[in-house]
């Protein structure tokens, strides 16, 4: 949905800043295929849990193309990496960090000296069940969390279980993140994104497990971006609105590029709310990035310009002193919007020299190489389209208005919209990732 969304978008933007600046990045995304709802989710299907999550895996994949997200450099899967995460907690209770009730494994917080201080929750005033799964396994300490769950009379017929020396148990979701992170990304690994519902007790428990085992810090950074809002509330999970799904605003139209471009124009730190006529702004904003994208592309020649050194240098500059700035994204995008304008007055003034259309398109590459908002594929040819331009354009200087309407309407049913400029018409494809 367009909360987790938020997530992966945020993550990538991260990353994408990160090789901007010259760092090869290693990014891990831990895919927790084995937990209460995937079971669950299993279960109400009448299907195995492999297929089940395999399918929903194939779609997260899916959503992540569409969102023009890059492929991480791993996808572990916990189903993948259970026996890890049976060792590390046997390693857990040898260091007298967890205790076992009724067959299942805890995790003891009074141990853990530092538990809460990233979040800085004091625990003495949180409220019982805030932690997870209070209500079906019984411990020692009503905050302590569980590490390996009894599996269930239902679960065990499914033979959703594995067997270990406490019983036949299944991993909880807080133990297998943070196996997978060191399986993958050593002892500490440099950044852990996440959304901020995730801050407590999410990450506050994979620290004191990696921690704990460890004795060093899980990560040095923790990067937590606020959540998105749908109808003035965080959505709760299982219970999206069918509407704020990236695979149902697709079928509404919306591009998945429109759909980034609304996520990251906002700081991430800050909560958004989601609605589709905040999905129709950032398409206009795209239809008009791309009409100037086309216009620079189609320009008319003219001599080198002097002020394209300074117009250049602001973009870099301003872009980069806003990224650096704790990713500003509204700030960076405001530098893109203001070149925008200023290259726009030049290319209907004097045109531009082919060295500074290169050094416009270079520009904008480098921007877009960590936005990934534009579409500065370079125009192709399609003859039938150009064959109705064409017309159009003779009709155009023959006044005849009513063919040049009419082979507008029919290049509109063929999917494509046309733009008069003074260098001649453009066109791009509607509603397409590739306009022309």
């Amino acid at each position: 949905h367009i909360g987790q969304a938020r997530q992966l978008v945020f993550s990538d933007l991260v990353r994408r800043y990160l090789e901007y600046k010259g760092y090869e990045v290693t990014q891990v995304v831990n895919v927790t295929d084995i937990d209460d709802r995937t079971i669950a989710g299993a279960e109400k299907e009448g299907i195995g849990l492999k297929a089940f999550t395999e399918r929903y895996y194939q779609e997260f994949l899916g959503d992540l193309d569409s969102l023009l997200v890059k492929k991480a450099t791993a996808y572990p899967k916990a189903s993948e990496h259970i026996e890890d995460m049976i060792q590390f907690s046997g390693k857990l209770q040898e260091k007298g960090y967890a205790y076992e009730k009724f067959r299942s494994l805890y995790f003891d917080i009074s141990r853990f000296r530092d538990y809460g201080k990233l979040s800085r929750v004091d625990l003495d005033k949180i409220h019982l069940g805030k932690t997870v799964d209070l209500e079906r396994y019984e411990k020692g300490n009503p905050r302590d969390f569980t590490l390996l769950k009894r599996s269930t009379l239902s679960e065990l017929k499914k033979g959703v279980f594995f067997q270990t020396k406490w019983g036949n148990v299944r991993p909880s979701w807080h133990l297998e993140c943070p196996v997978m992170a060191i399986k993958f990304l050593g002892d500490t690994h440099d950044i852990h994104t996440g959304g901020a519902d995730l801050l407590f007790p999410h990450h506050e428990n994979a620290i004191a497990l990696a921690s704990a085992v460890t004795g060093k810090p899980l990560a040095n950074y923790f990067m937590h971006h606020e959540l998105v809002m749908v109808d003035g509330k965080k959505p709760a999970d299982g219970k999206e609105r069918e509407d704020t799904t990236i695979k149902s605003l697709l079928k509404r139209g919306y591009t998945g590029r429109e759909i980034r471009y609304w996520l990251i124009s906002h700081h991430y730190n800050k909560p958004i709310s989601f609605s589709l006529a905040k999905l129709d702004n950032a398409k206009k904003t795209l239809s008009n990035l791309d009409k100037f994208i086309k216009k620079v592309s189609f320009s008319h020649s003219g001599e080198t310009n002097p002020e394209m050194d300074q117009v250049v240098y602001n973009l870099k500059h301003k872009f980069s002193e806003a990224m650096d700035d704790d990713l500003n994204t509204s700030q960076a995008l405001a530098a893109l919007f203001e070149f925008a304008r200023s290259v726009h007055r030049i290319v209907d003034q004097k045109g531009l020299s082919p060295e500074d259309k290169r050094r416009v398109q270079d520009a904008l590459a480098a921007v877009n190489s960590i936005l990934e908002i534009m579409d500065l594929t370079e125009p192709q040819a399609d003859e039938d389209v150009e064959t109705l331009i064409q017309k159009r354009e003779a009709a155009r200087k023959a006044r005849d208005w009513e063919a040049s309407d009419r082979i507008r309407q029919e290049l509109k049913r063929m999917g494509i919209e046309v733009t008069d400029t003074r260098e001649g018409t453009i066109w791009r494809r509607d509603r397409d990732s590739n306009p022309r």
